[in-house]
């Protein structure tokens, strides 16, 4: 299936499953497991013991991944969550294997731990589309500073996952590459975009880890609807070098798991200084040795917590007012009806379009020419023209945002630089006044709402899940704070984390049984 294209398929409608919650246990999830060892919802650590008593080898895990993605990505529920899978995933896994052995366990620290990427980050050995037929080919030529990074400690790169072509959203989860991505959790809801291919390849544990990038709430959006941790990182904090850009100054990628631990493993892989990324130099100084450390269940004790009540609905009200109630239990002093004042509302609409589209229009020709010198189009312009050809197939609301960033200007325009330089500003001394004025340590509010703080902002986002709303779906709470605080945000959400247990498992992707595959 690597690179192959997809027909469009219909979001199924009508399908409503309830939301299971179960503690990440081999009773709980009901499977057989050979030598006790648990596939679904495993983690970094559960894996990694496994190797080390020698229940499990490599090759069994992928094997067992490699049966899950055949039997539940283009049959059965048919998730469709991934454009490509690597061709070469077992000769890795058995090639990992012989490493293991030969160096007596002493491996990398993602050591055969598959990893989907969202496909608009470079790999040299599988497609990367960002979602449009235009770049099924050629490969790139080289990795992206993130798929280096994964490779450098060990993980294998087990697929890529779709996207809302371009990142330019339209219809959730669908492009041109790879049609429509739907929601594991029931058929008929959106997987959310524009990461929402790996997303939903996470929550079907098709994988263990995976990166989406978020320009306007691309990370946050499908986080909440799959029931997932994850974080839009601090601008600058992780490189973008080899992803398809949108917008150099909104642009950020960030780890999308089934737990906050394993959210931390991968800002351990993936942060760090690339002279690729400019905006990387800030983040000198600034990252920890090992970002696991700050995971402690006592890490809300004495913090101070307030909530913006501008995002909370009576959807999620119930939710949010019991998380509210747990981190009073963890020892936080939460400070309750804060607002974001309505001039901080009306940013992301005064500043968010003349800057992502004026971006975007040049920043592709530039990553074009960069990257994919051998690819058919070189610029927006060649993108248009394509996307504009009758069949192509892509979601008419992204062709009407090709034709808008056309007519844009220039990145050198006195209303684009005023524009890129006050709508971050504005955001990032709202957050600060709020902090600040009532002595806070983070802001928390419901993930589904909210992204352009973080998005203007450049601040860290952190997501965790905290349950499902009023109507059945998955919904979970974000803190927010200053640039570079992702230690203590961390902490936050997983003390929470192992409070609330909200991590939900879809009732469409079951266990099988590890006889099948190992």
């Amino acid at each position: 299936m690597n690179g192959r294209r997809r027909t469009t398929r219909t979001i199924v409608t009508g399908v409503v499953l309830a939301l299971v919650a179960v503690p990440a246990t081999a009773s709980a999830h009901g499977s057989g497991s050979a030598r006790g060892f648990v596939l679904e919802e495993a983690t970094v650590a559960s894996i990694h013991q496994a190797f080390k008593s020698g229940k499990l080898t490599c090759s069994q895990l992928i094997d067992g991944y490699l049966t899950r993605i055949l039997a539940y990505e283009n049959q059965g529920p048919a998730i469709n969550s991934l454009i490509s899978v690597a061709v070469d995933a077992k000769a890795q896994a058995k090639a990992l294997d012989a490493k293991y052995k030969r160096q007596h366990g002493r491996v990398g620290p993602l050591h055969c731990i598959p990893v989907i990427l969202k496909d608009n980050i470079d790999t040299k050995d599988m497609p990367t589309t960002g979602g449009s037929k235009t770049l099924i080919t050629p490969l790139p030529a080289k990795d992206s500073y993130i798929a280096k990074a994964f490779r450098d400690d060990g993980a294998i790169i087990l697929g890529k996952g779709n996207m809302d072509e371009w990142a330019h959203g339209g219809r959730a989860g669908y492009s041109s590459a790879g049609g429509q991505t739907l929601n594991p959790y029931d058929l008929s809801r959106s997987p959310a975009g524009s990461s929402g291919g790996p997303a939903a390849a996470i929550a079907a544990n098709f994988a263990v880890l995976s990166i989406g990038s978020d320009t306007g709430g691309s990370i946050r959006g499908p986080v909440n609807a799959e029931s997932l941790a994850g974080m839009r990182p601090t601008l600058g904090l992780v490189s973008r070098a080899g992803i398809i850009p949108f917008s150099s100054t909104f642009d950020s990628a960030g780890p999308m798991t089934r737990t906050v631990t394993d959210s931390a493993l991968v800002l351990n892989t993936i942060a760090g200084y690339d002279p690729a990324d400019p905006a990387t130099k800030q983040s000198q100084g600034k990252i920890p040795s090992d970002y696991t450390k700050y995971l402690k269940k006592d890490s809300l004790k004495g913090a101070r917590i307030g909530v913006l009540r501008n995002y909370v609905n009576a959807a999620n009200a119930p939710m949010m007012d019991a998380a509210i109630q747990q981190m009073r239990q963890l020892g936080a002093t939460v400070v309750d009806n804060l607002v974001l004042p309505q001039a901080a509302l009306d940013l992301r609409g005064q500043y968010y379009p003349i800057v992502s589209e004026t971006e975007f229009k040049t920043l592709l020709g530039e990553y074009l020419a960069t990257y994919r010198p051998g690819a058919a189009v070189k610029s927006h312009a060649d993108v248009l023209a394509a996307s504009s050809q009758p069949g192509f197939n892509m979601a008419p609301e992204v062709l009407v945002r090709l034709q808008t960033e056309a007519g844009r200007g220039a990145m050198t325009d006195a209303d684009y630089l005023l524009a890129a330089q006050e709508g971050p500003a504005k955001m990032r001394a709202a957050i600060d006044k709020i902090l600040d004025d009532n002595h806070l340590d983070a802001l928390v509010r419901p993930t589904s709402a909210g992204s352009d703080m973080a998005a203007l902002s450049g601040y860290p986002d952190m997501l965790v899940q905290g349950g499902v709303d009023t109507n059945g779906i998955s919904a979970g709470i974000a803190f927010i704070s200053k640039a570079f605080t992702e230690p203590k945000l961390l902490g936050y959400a997983y003390a929470y984390e192992q409070k609330a247990n909200a991590r939900k498992v879809p009732a469409l992707t079951p266990p099988i049984p590890s006889s099948w595959w190992m």
